[in-house]
C-alpha cells in the first residue's frame, strides 16, 4: 500500500521535473520523492509504535484468581518430537489447576519416530494424525478440533481449548490465569511468551531479548490500551463458543497471526494478554535454522498482509473501531532492526549535507522540521529506548547487553523479508526440530532471580 502511494508520488514528481525543469532534472527530482517517501514511511512507523507504545507503558497489575469453572482441552502440537515431548507431558500433569477440570490431547501429526509412544508412556492421550497432503500446524489443529466435536457427542464438553507446542513448558498457575480471563469475559487469551533457552548460542539470546521487549512494550501496551494483542502460535486459549460460531479457519504458515485477523474482523472484539500467564518456548540455536525459521514467518506474515490489511481498514473505519486499524498497521509495520536502520542512514545524510535537492522541493526540505538530522535523532532515541526501558520493567536489567547482538541479529531481518515477500505465495511447511531439555522449575528459578528494576512507575 505504502509503495504504491511512493510510487504515484515519484511519478508526479518526475511529470512535475519534465515540465519545470527538463529531463536532466526530472530522474533527480523523482529519486528525491522516492527518498522522502522511504522516510515518511519509517517516521510514521517508529512515531506511530513509540506514541503507542509509551502511551500503555503502566505498572503492571497480576490477574486477580478467580474460582476454577472452565474446563479445558489441553492440545500440544507435536511432529517428530520425541526427544522433548516427554517433558511437557509431565508439566501439563502437574499444573495447579483442579484435574477434573482439564484433559491433555498431543496431536502426533504425521510423525514417523516414537512420538505417540513417548506420550503413551507419560499416560497422555495420543492422538495420531496421518494426512501428508496436509501437513503443517493449522491443518492438524483443524482435525483434532473435529475430534473435541465427536466427544461432545458422547457427553466430554470442554468450555475452551488450549494449545501449546511440544517443546514448551508451562507455569503452574497457566490455566488458573486463563480461566480468569475467561470469567472475566475474555474469549481469545493470548500468554506471555518466555525463552526456554535464552543463554544458548548469540542467536537464543537475540531471540530472547526480543521477546521479553515485545511482550511488554507491544502486547502488554495494547491489553492496557484495550486493543487486541497478537496471538503468537503457542500458549493460545481459545474458548469453544468462538470455535463453534467462526471456525478455526487457519492454515497458513502463520495460523496465529490469520486467526487473530479473523476473529477481530468477525467479531469485533479483542484478543487478550495475559501477563502472568508464562510459557517457556525453545529458540533456535543457529543462525541457519532460525533464518529459515523466520523466513516461513514472513511468508505467512506477507500472506496475512496482502488478505486482512484492507478489509480490517474499512472495517475499522466502518466500525469506528480502532482497534482494527491499529491490527492493520501491525500487519503493515516493517522489523524494529529495519526501522532504526533506515533512520539511523537518514539522519547521518541529513546531518553531512550529502541529502541536499535546489529548487522548490529543496525549499520544502529545509524549512521542513520532520526532515531536520536533530529530529530524526530525536525520533530514533525514543524509539530504542523502548527496548531498554521493558527490560527493566521486565527484570531483565542484567542482560540489557544484549541489546548490541539483538540489534546486530536484527539486520538479518532485511534479506528474510524479502525472501518471505519472493516466497509468500507458497505454503510449504517446514519443520523446526527441538532438542532442549530442562525442567519448568529451573526455568521459574532462573527467571525469579532479583534484576535491576524501575524503582518508579513510568509516565504515562
Amino acid at each position: 500500500m505504502f509503495s504504491l502511494i511512493i510510487f504515484i508520488a515519484m511519478a508526479i514528481a518526475f511529470a512535475y521535473g519534465v515540465f519545470t525543469q527538463g529531463w536532466g532534472n526530472a530522474f533527480e527530482l523523482g529519486l528525491y520523492i522516492f527518498l522522502l517517501g522511504i522516510q515518511g514511511v519509517a517516521l510514521f512507523f517508529v512515531g506511530y509504535q513509540t506514541v503507542m507504545s509509551y502511551s500503555g507503558l503502566r505498572k503492571f497489575k497480576k490477574t486477580v484468581i478467580k474460582e476454577p469453572k472452565n474446563k479445558f482441552a489441553v492440545l500440544v502440537a507435536a511432529h517428530n518430537e520425541e526427544e522433548v515431548i516427554g517433558q511437557i507431558c509431565e508439566n501439563l500433569k502437574h499444573l495447579d489447576y483442579p484435574k477434573a477440570l482439564y484433559d491433555v490431547y498431543v496431536i502426533c501429526d504425521n510423525c514417523t519416530d516414537a512420538t505417540a509412544d513417548e506420550v503413551r508412556k507419560t499416560g497422555t492421550n495420543a492422538m495420531e494424525r496421518s494426512d501428508p497432503d496436509k501437513r503443517g500446524k493449522g491443518y492438524g489443529l483443524e482435525w483434532m478440533f473435529d475430534r473435541l466435536w465427536e466427544l461432545e457427542e458422547k457427553g466430554v464438553i470442554y468450555d475452551a481449548v488450549v494449545m501449546f507446542d511440544a517443546d514448551n513448558l508451562v507455569s503452574k498457575d497457566f490455566l488458573k490465569i486463563v480461566n480468569s480471563k475467561l470469567v472475566d469475559g475474555c474469549e481469545v487469551i493470548q500468554g506471555y511468551l518466555d525463552s526456554k533457552n535464552p543463554e544458548d548460542t548469540w542467536v537464543t539470546k537475540s531471540y530472547s531479548f526480543a521477546y521479553w521487549s515485545t511482550n511488554r512494550i507491544y502486547q502488554l501496551v495494547r491489553e492496557h490500551l484495550g486493543l487486541t494483542a497478537q496471538l503468537g502460535g503457542t500458549g493460545v486459549t481459545v474458548s469453544t463458543k468462538v470455535l463453534k460460531e467462526i471456525g478455526w479457519g487457519a492454515t497458513s504458515l502463520t495460523e496465529d497471526l490469520e486467526f487473530t485477523q479473523r476473529y477481530i474482523l468477525k467479531t469485533g472484539k479483542r484478543v487478550a494478554w495475559a501477563h502472568d500467564a508464562k510459557l517457556y518456548d525453545e529458540k533456535p540455536l543457529g543462525f541457519a535454522q532460525s533464518f529459515k525459521q523466520r523466513i516461513r514467518w514472513m511468508q505467512g506474515h506477507f500472506d496475512c498482509m496482502t488478505r486482512y490489511t484492507l478489509p480490517l481498514i474499512k472495517e475499522g473505519i466502518k466500525q469506528r473501531k480502532f482497534m482494527l486499524i491499529d491490527s492493520a498497521i501491525y500487519l503493515m509495520m516493517p522489523s524494529r532492526s529495519l526501522l532504526a536502520g533506515v533512520l539511523l542512514i537518514f539522519t547521518i545524510l541529513s546531518y553531512t549535507g550529502v541529502y541536499k535537492v535546489n529548487g522548490f522541493l529543496g525549499d520544502i526540505i529545509n524549512r521542513s522540521v520532520l526532515l531536520n538530522a536533530w529530529m530524526y535523532a530525536c525520533f530514533i532515541l525514543c524509539y530504542i529506548s523502548l527496548p531498554i526501558i521493558a527490560m527493566l520493567l521486565e527484570k531483565k536489567g542484567k542482560k540489557l547487553h544484549w541489546f548490541v547482538i539483538s540489534y546486530i541479529f536484527g539486520l538479518s531481518w532485511i534479506p528474510v523479508t524479502i525472501m518471505g515477500f519472493i516466497k509468500k505465495n507458497q505454503r510449504e511447511w517446514n519443520h523446526t526440530k527441538h532438542t532442549r531439555a530442562v525442567s519448568i522449575e529451573d526455568l521459574e528459578m532462573e527467571s525469579e532471580q532479583p534484576e535491576l528494576v524501575l524503582d518508579r512507575e513510568p509516565v504515562k
